[in-house]
């Protein structure tokens, strides 16, 4: 039986409790669009709440409980009072969330209602501000929003409802959501008198490696058959036209990333579009247990990836282990992404092997004299066989252990009529991306990281 005053204390535990809210723009598409301050607060979070239009590529950087608010096609989606009590349940639970919105949370981003529910519940938060669409597809598609004698005010509407559509007189207009409205938006405009040779475009994907831009007059457009595929801009001024004709954007190649990183592509030449054909998911839970167990008969611990690492080092700490367990062992990672992973934990490695493109990891490993040890492997549920047969050629007992799972992705298909060339960074993500797509325009430049993975990829698309 509680005595005297219990609900009092109750009551100022939980407000103890509570934690702290970041409403942050995630920008209009690209992910390098981030903020630094976003990034930042991303980083520290909890949980995470993104929208539809936020990218993945983004999103599956942070380590938070990820929670999809969005709606797509015919899935489940949370509606925004849904949206403010799922924000509020993790803030009240003491974690720090993270309400990551696409574009800007004030520019038609509905972040007024979600703060108005945090200030009724108490809790702490800040708003950090995000590129908005229509400053990503003007810079996109160099439409310049304004520009000196011919741009000096611009106006942000939305083509919803179609019943009130508002049309200022400002030199140019930019209306959002307007996938399924654009032709009642442009009536509204004619109706208010803007002539027929009002230049007008449409930009589909805004700041996306498949940003495409449809231009043309008012007259023009009202003509076309309703085919705007959202998300998508209807940006309506003179200054459109005055730059677009094969923008930067257009100019640069777009290359297909499904893996790893090369250092032979350069930003300044091209988009890198990434795409890991897979999603990180969980692993085989009893052999991870078992090893951890059996970490004192193990000479070697081999991390060939920035996952292995990753996902290793979390099964250890919630084994109530630390890297001290590791003391006697040598420490080996498999290229630079994951010696920086390992560098996270505390730990630098003894040796960091660079996969030859030719032999593999067989002449570092002899070099190195890797011969008659116990190595554990951690990786994914896909055992490398060829690196296993590599370590094994040299005498080693090898264990390997899956501590993390790939998942081929069906959703968020790559567009392949945007692409110029397809990087493959190994034979899983050769062999993911063929459960994908059957095959490979003729015209799409292929690479590959070494010559296991060409030789997976001339099996499975060139047989």
């Amino acid at each position: 039986m509680k005595q005297s005053g219990e609900p009092e204390r109750e009551q100022q535990k939980s407000m103890e409790r509570k934690g702290y809210v970041y409403i942050a723009g995630a920008g209009p598409g690209d992910p390098g669009l981030i903020t630094v301050r976003a990034e930042r607060a991303l980083r520290e979070a909890d949980v995470i709440l993104y929208d539809d239009l936020v990218s993945l590529e983004l999103v599956d950087q942070f380590n938070a409980l990820k929670i999809y608010t969005g709606k797509r096609k015919a899935s489940h989606h949370f509606e925004q009072e849904e949206i403010n009590r799922e924000i509020v349940r993790h803030a009240v639970d003491g974690k720090t969330v993270v309400r990551l919105k696409g574009g800007d949370p004030f520019i038609f981003g509905r972040g007024g209602e979600e703060i108005e529910a945090l200030r009724n519940y108490g809790i702490d938060y800040e708003i950090i501000p995000g590129i908005t669409a229509a400053h990503g597809a003007g810079s996109y598609s160099e439409i310049p929003l304004t520009m000196r004698r011919i741009s000096s005010s611009v106006a942000f509407c939305t083509g919803h409802p179609v019943s009130s559509i508002q049309v200022p007189d400002t030199d140019t207009i930019v209306y959002y959501m307007v996938a399924s409205s654009v032709h009642d938006v442009l009536d509204a405009v004619a109706a208010k008198g803007r002539p027929g040779m009002t230049r007008v475009a449409v930009v589909q994907n805004a700041t996306r490696y498949n940003q495409k831009v449809l231009t043309g007059t008012l007259d023009e457009f009202r003509q076309r058959e309703k085919a705007v595929y959202s998300p998508a801009l209807l940006i309506i001024g003179d200054s459109i036209g005055q730059f677009i004709r094969h923008n930067w954007h257009t100019r640069k190649k777009k290359v297909l990333m499904t893996g790893g990183e090369s250092s032979r592509y350069s930003g300044r030449d091209c988009i890198m579009v990434h795409f890991p054909c897979r999603r990180i998911s969980g692993s085989d839970l009893d052999a991870v247990h078992k090893s951890l167990e059996a970490l004192d008969s193990y000479s070697v611990l081999l991390l060939p990836n920035k996952f292995s690492v990753k996902y290793f080092f979390r099964f250890l700490y919630d084994s109530g282990r630390d890297v001290r367990s590791l003391a006697h062992m040598k420490i080996c990672t498999g290229g630079q992404a994951a010696a920086e992973e390992l560098k996270e934990n505390g730990l630098v490695a003894d040796h960091d092997l660079e996969p030859d493109p030719a032999s593999g990891y067989a002449k570092h490993l002899r070099e190195l004299s890797i011969s008659g040890e116990r190595i554990l492997l951690p990786g994914s549920n896909h055992v490398d066989d060829s690196l296993v047969g590599e370590l094994r050629e040299l005498q080693n007992e090898v264990t390997p252990v899956g501590v993390y799972a790939h998942e081929v992705r069906h959703d968020d298909l790559v567009d392949l009529d945007f692409i110029d060339e397809i990087y493959f960074a190994t034979p899983v993500c050769v062999r993911n991306f063929r459960t994908l797509f059957e095959s490979i325009p003729e015209r799409i430049v292929v690479s590959t990281a070494d010559r296991r993975t060409e030789q997976e990829y001339r099996r499975l698309f060139r047989a």
